[in-house]
C-alpha cells in the first residue's frame, strides 16, 4: 500500500509548549491507521493541524503527492479530508438530514439565482442530497431513515454518533478522521458502532481512516496499524499485539515504572 498522507517534521508550538515535535507519520492507502496515547499527548493537536485549524509552526504535509500544509480548513475538505470531533458538534434543534448537509457544504449550490429562479434544479438537487443522506444513514442504522427530518436533539447518544459520522462521510471522502467516536456510549454501543462503521467502509470504496481512540478494544476490532504518541512524540508503532506489549506504552498508561 502506497502512503495517502506524509508527515515530516511535523511540529506545533504554543509558546514554550510543544504540542508536536518533529513527529513523523504515514497513513497508507486503504487502512485504518489508530493514533492512541494518553492524555496530552497531541493527538487532538495533530487532528487539528491535518485539518487546517492550526497552521504548524514547522514541517510539511503531503496528500496525494500534493503539499497541504498551508491549506485552509476549506481546501483541505475539498481535497477528500473530513473529520469528527471528540465532543458532539450537532446543531440539536436542526434537523438529522440538515446535520448532515453541512459536511456537504462545499457541493451545494446555495446562490439566490439557482435557489429562486431556478426551482426545478434545486428541487432535483435536493432529491439527489435526501436520498444519499438516506444511504449514509441507512448504513449505519436503518431506523434512522424514517427520522431525518427530526430534531437531532431527539436522538440517543448513540444515534447522534452515527449523524456525526454520516455528516463526515457523505462526500465520500478519501481520508476520514474519527475523533473518539465511542466517547459518551457504553461498551456495547461502542462495539456496535464501530462494527457499523466498519462495514459501511467495507461495503463501498476502501477509504482511509485515521482513528483517534482511547477504549482499546476499538483500536483492537478496528485498526490495522496503531501509531503512539506521547508528548507530542511518536513513541511506537506497530500492530496492535505488538504495541500493547511495549512497556514504553505501559509506562505512558499506566505510570509503571521500567526496570
Amino acid at each position: 500500500m502506497n502512503p495517502l498522507l506524509i508527515c515530516t517534521g511535523l511540529t506545533m508550538r504554543f509558546g514554550g509548549l510543544t504540542a508536536l515535535d518533529n513527529l513523523y507519520l504515514e497513513a497508507r492507502e486503504g487502512e485504518v491507521l489508530g493514533l492512541v496515547g494518553p492524555n496530552g499527548s497531541g493527538k487532538t493537536t495533530l487532528f487539528n493541524v491535518l485539518t487546517g485549524i492550526y497552521r504548524p509552526s514547522a514541517g510539511k504535509i503531503t496528500f496525494a503527492g500534493e503539499n497541504i500544509t498551508s491549506g485552509t480548513p476549506q481546501e483541505i475538505h475539498r481535497r477528500g479530508i473530513a473529520r469528527t470531533f471528540q465532543r458532539s458538534r450537532l446543531c440539536l434543534d436542526l434537523s438529522v438530514f440538515d446535520n448532515i448537509m453541512i459536511g456537504n457544504h462545499t457541493a451545494l449550490r446555495l446562490d439566490f439565482f439557482h435557489n429562486i429562479l431556478r426551482r426545478r434544479a434545486f428541487c432535483r438537487d435536493y432529491e439527489l442530497w435526501r436520498d444519499k443522506a438516506a444511504e449514509m444513514l441507512r448504513a449505519l442504522n436503518p431506523s434512522l431513515v424514517s427520522r431525518m427530518f427530526r430534531p437531532v436533539g431527539d436522538l440517543s447518544m448513540i444515534d447522534r454518533r452515527r449523524v456525526e459520522n454520516s455528516r463526515a462521510l457523505v462526500r465520500r471522502p478519501r481520508h476520514p478522521r474519527l475523533h473518539d467516536p465511542s466517547a459518551g456510549m457504553t461498551h456495547d454501543e461502542t462495539r456496535q458502532l464501530m462494527d457499523e462503521i466498519t462495514a459501511s467502509r467495507m461495503g463501498g470504496d476502501r477509504l482511509t481512516v485515521i482513528l483517534i481512540e482511547h477504549e482499546m478494544e476499538v483500536i483492537r476490532r478496528s485498526t490495522s496499524h496503531c501509531v503512539v504518541l506521547n508528548f507530542g512524540r511518536k513513541l511506537c508503532e506497530g500492530d496492535y499485539a505488538g504495541v500493547v506489549a511495549d512497556p514504553r506504552v505501559q509506562e505512558a498508561y499506566l505510570g509503571k515504572e521500567l526496570e
